[in-house]
């Protein structure tokens, strides 16, 4: 039975993927939570939880499959330059963590004033990266569990591939591509070219147990 491109397509548009996400939380994240481990658990749970169903929009499902907190020290260096910190918490993934726990995608938590450049930033992650050994992660900060979560959701989107709509993308409306995911109200609008995107950048089959 021959399956034409068209139909392909459509299979791969219909059918749910997965993301086995690992969240981690700094030292100074255990700290700033009274170094107490459940409580900081609880706050990366409920973050994923806000993730997942944020999510369900582009029909896939972020399945937290594992939780790490930093509670002695920082297992790699944590600084105000995002770049620098990106690049060595991607390295700490690919090196200790992966061999240990096989997962497709690590975001690290971070608890600190806003990213100093530009000072807008809280958060950051490579491009199309999403399942890759080098470059499946990002870094986030936030105050709140919602506000963690969207910013997550949103360089979790970058790993996916998706970018911010702009007039230059052929896009006039005020709602950048990642915050339709946020409202429920935009959903059904959610744009062409987010979906595409999104497409192009997953190929995750895994089925996790539970989610």
């Amino acid at each position: 039975i021959s399956i034409s491109p068209w139909q392909h397509k459509r299979h791969i548009q219909s059918t749910t993927k997965y993301v086995e996400l690992v969240i981690v939380a700094d030292n100074r994240e255990f700290q700033k939570q009274g170094k107490d481990l459940e409580k900081v658990k609880q706050r990366l749970a409920e973050i994923a939880n806000y993730v997942d169903k944020f999510y369900r929009a582009l029909n896939i499902r972020v399945a937290l499959v594992g939780l790490e907190v930093w509670s002695d020290a920082d297992k790699c260096p944590v600084t105000q330059d995002p770049f620098t910190t990106l690049h060595e918490f991607l390295d700490w993934r690919k090196v200790k963590l992966l061999p240990r726990k096989p997962h497709d995608n690590t975001q690290l938590i971070r608890w600190d004033s806003p990213l100093p450049v530009p000072r807008t930033t809280i958060g950051m992650a490579p491009i199309m990266s999403m399942c890759t050994a080098e470059q499946s992660g990002g870094i986030d900060h936030s105050d709140n569990p919602l506000g963690a979560a969207v910013t997550l959701a949103h360089e979790l989107g970058h790993n996916f591939g998706m970018n911010h709509d702009t007039p230059e993308r052929g896009c006039g409306c005020r709602v950048t591509i990642l915050l339709y995911l946020l409202i429920p109200s935009h959903r059904r609008h959610l744009k062409r070219s987010s979906r595409r995107n999104s497409e192009a950048g997953v190929d995750v089959r895994s089925h996790p147990g539970t989610i």
